[in-house]
């Protein structure tokens, strides 16, 4: 799970599977003019939402701008958040909110029923870069992507495992017993939820 540089690798080289993306999840405080309640945020990469095609309701959603180091803090929320947390205001997109102890921007509001990837109600970039990690090393991620068009699974796996029998012969000492696994979505996620 500690697969950053992996990711980072993958992102670069796999053709069989189109906008690769990586989360990972936490729960922290909203704070807003209604008070302060936990909320599950995904800290996610922008091209999260490109996978699920779906579009925001006001706004925008992340965008890889948004991932860069020193670039502002902002959110985007779920419509359940929108409507309860800042009364459904249509102009909320602008407005800041604090998120445990950090102040964000609402850049965008996503649909009702929107909960991807697993059951999440804010989302922020995540901003984690390769260049700080070696293999094995930092956060848990999760990774997810979207099969290139006309790609199997099968495909998609054989591609993955060459990838990571050269990773197992680059740094065996971290990766010499490791296989990478291509999984349909929603079997990747059961032990998520």
């Amino acid at each position: 799970r500690r697969a950053l540089h992996d990711f980072n690798v993958w992102r670069q080289e796999l053709k069989s599977v189109e906008e690769l993306s990586a989360f990972r999840m936490y729960e922290r405080n909203l704070f807003t003019d209604v008070g302060g309640d936990p909320v599950e945020v995904a800290e996610i990469t922008a091209s999260a939402f490109r996978v699920t095609r779906v579009p925001a309701v006001l706004g925008r959603f992340l965008v890889e701008s948004d991932e860069q180091v020193g670039a502002p803090p902002v959110m985007v929320i779920g419509y359940d958040v929108w409507q309860t947390r800042f009364g459904g205001d249509r102009n909320v997109v602008g407005r800041t909110a604090r998120l445990g102890n950090v102040h964000m921007t609402v850049v965008g509001v996503m649909p009702r029923g929107f909960a991807f990837p697993v059951y999440h109600e804010v989302w922020t970039p995540l901003r984690l870069h390769s260049t700080v990690y070696g293999p094995a090393e930092g956060p848990e991620i999760r990774v997810f992507g979207r099969l290139a068009d006309g790609i199997t699974l099968d495909e998609a796996q054989s591609e993955l495992n060459h990838l990571g029998r050269r990773a197992a012969a680059d740094y065996p000492a971290t990766h010499e017993h490791l296989r990478p696994r291509v999984l349909p979505y929603a079997e990747s996620i059961v032990t998520l939820s």
